[in-house]
């Protein structure tokens, strides 16, 4: 074996290496925001419909390009249409 070919594979097996190392804890930290979203969604009472006029699209906190929340963090599944309890209106 040449010392190229030898470099080549030692350098793959370091990269395959380290991403199966990252894998599970990518994966877990995935998990971890899903969590926390859901309790914040509960703690919040959030729903998929409005209340008494008041909907995400007119929060301060709603983010129309990610339909995302600044409370819900890597939350991309808001309902334009939902509401919180910590709905403010824009100004």
């Amino acid at each position: 074996m040449t010392d190229l070919n030898k470099s080549t594979r030692r350098q793959f097996l370091k990269v395959g290496g380290a991403a199966l190392v990252a894998l599970p804890i990518i994966g877990m930290s995935g998990t971890a925001l899903a969590a926390q979203n859901a309790s914040v969604r509960t703690a919040l009472q959030y729903q998929t419909t409005p209340k008494d006029g008041k909907q995400c699209s007119t929060c301060q906190n709603f983010q129309a390009a990610t339909n995302g929340c600044t409370l819900f963090p890597g939350d991309t599944e808001i309902v334009p249409t939902g509401y919180c309890s910590a709905y403010l209106l824009k100004k």
